[in-house]
């Protein structure tokens, strides 16, 4: 299978699953279902979601407390000296040319 053919393989497949899942979302606009059913399987939804991103928020803010107890932050700051600041200090050694000669203007097709 050819690198192209392989590429090409991916991009249906994820399109796929992006278009089966915008289709699982507007569902209940087509289908005729009750609006107990539809309210019910959101908050089911909500519900795991947020189970879910509570426990992780709680396990960075354990995560966090550990860190900073245990960690202490320093900083350093040291100067580099780049090529820039050396040309600039140098500009005036460099070669400028006072005298810039006139260029000849062609004459005109007659």
């Amino acid at each position: 299978m050819k690198l192209r053919d392989f590429k090409i393989g991916l991009c249906i497949l994820f399109l796929g699953i992006f278009m089966t899942k915008m289709v699982i979302g507007i569902a209940p606009i087509f289908v005729s279902m009750n609006n107990k059913t539809v309210n019910a399987v959101i908050t089911q939804l909500e519900q795991e979601t947020k189970g879910d991103k509570d426990s992780a928020e709680k396990d960075f803010s354990k995560e966090k407390k550990f860190f900073d107890e245990k960690f202490i932050h320093h900083h350093d700051y040291t100067l580099i000296v780049s090529a820039t600041i050396i040309l600039h200090n140098k500009e005036k050694a460099l070669f400028k040319q006072v005298y810039h000669p006139r260029v000849p203007v062609p004459p005109p097709n007659v």
